[in-house]
């Protein structure tokens, strides 16, 4: 009868205790200490039993099975299942389990917020070792590394956000371990009875797991293999390079784009003559390179002006991360081409004295410059605008009677070529006549000179000469 009062009373004394804890607020190691009835800040400085690695790495893949590539998307939730080890660098410890932060950890880890929570037990673990009786389930561990119970190994599944804080490429978990030292041991009968014998008994830190979280990264380099482009047009090759920065995961193009030219992976299309881009599979392999030309036809162009288009990649790495991009810009310049331009003069001729029509044209042989002339000289009668003579420097040995060389108004009325210097419009020509008199019953040569300079700053002088026969006939 006392036997039966006796477990009665303790009965009522567990159901007391259960019900003056209060509730958890969360169900990380910080939380479950204080649930229990403790009040202190845990400091978890101890390094007795540590998590130190995680293998046979089951990653689900939402089917029953196991992915194939051991990967998880940053920011999203992951699942798997795998072996944790927890070694022991001191004496013997009891009732060991571990906390894994579940909502990818905050400035304190696992020690609050949301985790997931295991104790070592004969269903979990190949090691298991308890030197506490029944009703006690709680794994204990004890020896020298490397001994039967030292390390214990746990099987365990869990699902947490995939997080990557150091950036290493692979899942990172947040954990805190925890165990109570010899004569702190209580019963243990569930992972919420894992927590330390002292705020000092639990040790946090940072697992990385073989669980790739890696995001690709491009670096596009666009070179102009052509050089400079004729002001009179041309074609320009680029190369394009795309290189896969990670160390992991693979890349695959999904565009390849250019400000000026559009799609380069497509000819017929912005001057796209030529192309060897691709997108698509095959994939780019992490540190590999893709490389591939592309051709355009350029119009003309001003000398010294510079064209600058860029280039922009895109792609979608073996993560499932989409929207990867890089660009880069090349150049081309255009190149001056000098043409040279032409002058013909031409002579209609009479007797001894005679007054001879001469015609003067001065073309532009160039398709894209503009060239200036800025004088028009002759060797016999000077200079052919009817100025005085300080521009060509020359004395005349013969008169002019008559020009329209470097006037406004011809003589008839008509508007004139215009006042020296005068442009001449590519491909264009510069026109005008004067009337010379010959006092000389001698065959005359005489030669014009233009001075020109192009919009390209290039001065040219160019001559021509007439011959005027001169016939005598005595009575």
């Amino acid at each position: 009868m006392k036997i039966a009062i006796r477990s009665v009373c303790l009965l009522i004394f567990v159901g007391l205790i259960m019900a003056s804890q209060p509730a958890f607020a969360g169900n990380c190691i910080q939380d479950v200490w204080n649930a229990h009835g403790n009040k202190q800040k845990l400091q978890c400085t101890a390094n007795d039993v540590t998590l130190s690695e995680v293998t046979n790495i089951c990653v689900s893949d939402g089917q029953g099975g196991c992915r194939s590539d051991n990967k998880c998307t940053l920011g999203e939730p992951v699942t798997f299942t795998a072996n944790f080890r927890m070694d022991l660098t001191a004496d013997t410890r009891y009732d060991i389990g571990f906390y894994v932060a579940t909502d990818g950890g905050g400035d304190d880890g696992a020690l609050t917020g949301q985790c997931a929570a295991t104790n070592v037990t004969s269903d979990n673990s190949p090691t298991f070792y308890n030197l506490d009786a029944s009703p006690d389930i709680c794994g204990d561990i004890t020896g020298r590394l490397g001994t039967a119970y030292n390390p214990q190994i746990v099987r365990f599944t869990l699902t947490t956000e995939c997080v990557d804080p150091n950036s290493d490429g692979f899942l990172d978990l947040p954990f805190c371990t925890t165990w109570r030292q010899p004569g702190s041991n209580q019963i243990c009968t569930s992972a919420s009875d894992v927590y330390p014998g002292s705020p000092s008994k639990c040790n946090c830190g940072l697992l990385t797991v073989q669980i790739f979280t890696e995001t690709a990264t491009l670096e596009v380099t666009k070179t102009n293999l052509t050089g400079d482009v004729p002001e009179t047009g041309g074609t320009v090759t680029y190369s394009v390079a795309v290189k896969n920065l990670a160390q992991v995961v693979s890349l695959t193009l999904d565009t390849l784009t250019d400000d000026l030219y559009g799609d380069i992976t497509t000819t017929g299309h912005d001057g796209i003559t030529a192309t060897t881009c691709a997108v698509g599979p095959p994939a780019i392999a992490a540190g590999a390179t893709y490389n591939c030309q592309f051709t355009v036809t350029v119009g003309t162009g001003d000398t010294g002006q510079t064209i600058t288009d860029t280039v922009t990649a895109c792609g979608t790495d073996s993560q499932g991360h989409t929207n990867l991009c890089d660009d880069d810009d090349a150049s081309y310049t255009y190149s001056d081409v000098v043409t040279q331009p032409a002058l013909t003069k031409t002579a209609t001729g009479a007797n001894c004295t005679v007054d001879v029509t001469y015609a003067v044209v001065v073309t532009n042989n160039s398709t894209v410059d503009t060239l200036t002339l800025n004088s028009l000289c002759d060797d016999k009668f000077g200079d052919l605008t009817g100025n005085a003579d300080t521009v060509c420097g020359l004395g005349p040995f013969g008169t002019i009677v008559s020009t329209d060389c470097g006037k406004d108004t011809l003589p008839n009325g008509d508007p004139g070529p215009g006042t020296l210097p005068a442009d001449i419009a590519p491909s264009g020509n510069y026109s005008c006549s004067f009337v010379g008199r010959i006092t000389s019953c001698l065959n005359e040569t005489n030669t014009v000179t233009g001075g020109l300079t192009d919009d390209d700053g290039i001065s040219y002088t160019k001559s021509d000469n007439a011959q005027v026969n001169i016939s005598v006939t005595f009575p």
